[in-house]
């Protein structure tokens, strides 16, 4: 028997593999905003200019930065163990998101960092060189290239901190079928959506962090509405596990009622709030998992305001199965099994919630909800309305048939869809309470006309 030494990949055919690994582009983002967070940063920018030829997308922020030989370690891909066991609150896994998530999308990934009281550093990934030459060939750049460089945040200079420059950017490639100025203005517009839910718990609080997409502070976006009026706070499980502390929490999201407009809005519309119903995951609070009950209950149309938060540190990584994009994750059965059953509190709590509103509604004079033996509803016009009582006596007899009849269509012809329709997607701009019933002048003429004719 003997061993074959060097089995390695060829670069030119395993940098393809890396590109594939399936970042979109906001969790490309993301992950390397992580590692902003890790290197203690408090400010974060992402620009993306639109008009230009040659796209490029720079991420600069304010961390303490890598001096020369720690930011050629860093480029390494796979530069650091998973299973090490890392300080709380970092949020990095395989050390190769920075890589990874780059080479998703740009062909060309440039890093330039100053540590304090160190020399600027600076290293370029070029895919187009890597199958060129078959190598993994990382350019290393001096003083004299850094400063030469296009796109360089001359503030690196004498500051601290580290900026990504991505070029060659496949998604903003202008093509018969992708107008580049478009669709980066739509991507960036979304990744400031992203951003602000996914690290919404680092964007406020004493100790927040400020993130800029094309100059526009990014403002967090609470998923749970805790401050808003009628949001409901559940009961809390927390438990020591390794690396930390499990914390599991459920909520259940205020009625739009209770919810202005412009809220409703701030959090994507009432379509995005009601199909957000399930497990929100955090990782070293940062969100990984926005929605979706990971098959541990059925989605309920009166459960849409049910909410469960999970906090894991990263020390579970192993145990949950966090990939490598920390956008998925495995629940371990025991933590299944407790969540069955508080799952369901959230949801008895989002039913009562929707319950009692229709118990208000159902308190109306003028329609009888009508449930029956075969659990159908029936919406039906109340003929012991004493308003209708009256007009009916006040009819004469030859009409009461026609009266009846018009009263009959008018509750089959209710427009159940399209109430339903506006109702789950926006809801605030069903204004019953103004609507008016008037005949026009022509009307009123035509009515007059009729009834001299019919006497």
């Amino acid at each position: 028997m003997r061993y074959r030494n060097d089995m390695s990949p060829e670069p030119k055919s395993h940098i393809k593999t890396l590109m594939r690994i399936g970042y979109d582009f906001n969790s490309a983002i993301a992950d390397i905003i992580d590692n902003s967070i890790t290197a203690k940063a408090t400010k974060i920018s992402i620009t993306c200019p639109s008009e230009t030829d040659n796209p490029f997308l720079s991420i600069v922020d304010n961390g303490i930065g890598m001096e020369p030989e720690e930011l050629i370690q860093n480029m390494r891909i796979g530069c650091k163990d998973p299973n090490e066991k890392r300080e709380a609150g970092d949020l990095g896994r395989f050390g190769s998101g920075m890589k990874t998530a780059s080479f998703s999308h740009a062909r060309k990934l440039t890093v330039i960092s100053k540590k304090k009281g160190k020399k600027l550093a600076g290293a370029c990934w070029d895919i187009d060189e890597i199958e060129e030459k078959n190598a993994w060939c990382l350019r290393e750049l001096n003083e004299k290239d850094i400063k030469d460089l296009d796109h360089l945040d001359k503030d690196l200079i004498k500051g601290v901190g580290t900026q990504l420059i991505w070029e060659k950017i496949k998604k903003f490639e202008e093509t018969d079928h992708n107008d580049s100025k478009t669709s980066i203005e739509t991507s960036m517009v979304e990744l400031g959506k992203y951003l602000a839910l996914h690290f919404h718990k680092f964007l406020q609080g004493p100790n927040k962090i400020n993130i800029y997409v094309q100059k526009l502070k990014v403002e967090p976006v609470d998923p749970f509405l805790t401050t808003k009026k009628g949001y409901q706070e559940g009961p809390t499980d927390e438990t020591f596990v390794k690396g930390g502390k499990l914390q599991i929490k459920s909520h259940t999201l205020p009625h739009h009622s209770n919810l202005t407009q412009s809220e409703i809005d701030n959090i994507g519309g009432m379509e995005e709030i009601y199909k957000g119903q399930g497990l929100y995951i955090y990782r070293e609070n940062r969100l990984i998992i926005a929605g979706g009950w990971m098959g541990l209950s059925r989605t309920y149309q009166l459960g849409k305001l049910a909410r469960i938060e999970i906090n894991i540190p990263s020390g579970l990584d192993d145990e949950w199965s966090t990939d490598v994009k920390k956008s998925s994750l495995q629940l371990p059965q025991k933590i299944k099994n407790r969540l069955k059953n508080l799952i369901q509190q959230p949801i008895k709590k989002s039913k009562r919630t929707y319950n009692f509103r229709g118990k208000k509604e159902e308190a109306n004079k003028y329609w009888k909800i009508i449930e029956t033996r075969d659990k159908n509803i029936i919406y039906q016009i109340d003929t012991k309305n004493n308003e209708l009582i009256k007009i009916a006596k006040e009819t004469p007899k030859k009409n009461t048939s026609n009266l009846k009849e018009y009263l009959k269509n008018l509750a089959k012809n209710l427009p159940i869809n399209h109430i339903h329709t506006k109702v789950s997607s926006d809801p605030k701009s069903i204004k019953q309470e103004d609507a008016i019933f008037e005949f026009s002048q022509e009307q009123l003429k035509e009515i007059k006309e009729l009834m001299k004719w019919n006497t």
